[in-house]
């Protein structure tokens, strides 16, 4: 049987989305129930237009737990990165954390997802990171924009 809750007593809801190559693909992201709707609790690192802490509605196909709509935006953003230069992972992902934004690694240490909160200014981390890219150490995607530009 597909585990559909962690230790925290969250549930793993699938995200279906179109991969860079066209082809459907899932990945899986932890949600808290909130009466008959889930709130995700980790940023997604595929996925597009989903962020922490948004509210969605779910289908369960025996007994697994599939997105189906948003209910409530959080305002967060989602970025997605990818290091070009993997010596630059740590001092990238600490000044992150600097800017009260909230970082989680994926199965390689090349790629991140990262939580923008909405009480956190934007321009500052997204002017950081084109900073970055210019500098040919890393390339980042807007994946769920929740604030202004």
């Amino acid at each position: 049987m597909f585990e559909t809750r962690n230790k925290e007593g969250d549930y793993k809801i699938k995200l279906v989305y179109y991969d860079l190559e066209g082809n459907l693909s899932t990945e899986g992201v932890w949600a808290a129930k909130e009466g008959g709707y889930y709130r995700i609790k980790n940023a997604p690192f595929f996925a597009p237009n989903l962020a922490y802490n948004d509210l969605i509605s779910v289908e369960d196909d025996e007994g697994e737990l599939f997105f189906d709509s948003l209910i409530e935006p959080s305002g967060h953003t989602n970025l997605q990165i990818i290091f070009f230069k993997p010596e630059f992972v740590d001092q990238v992902t600490n000044d992150l954390n600097k800017f009260n934004c909230d970082w989680e690694g994926s199965h390689g240490k090349e790629y991140i997802s990262v939580d923008v909160p909405n009480t956190v200014e934007y321009s500052i981390v997204r002017n950081y990171l084109n900073q970055k890219f210019e500098e040919e150490i890393l390339d980042f995607k807007e994946a769920c924009l929740g604030h202004n530009k």
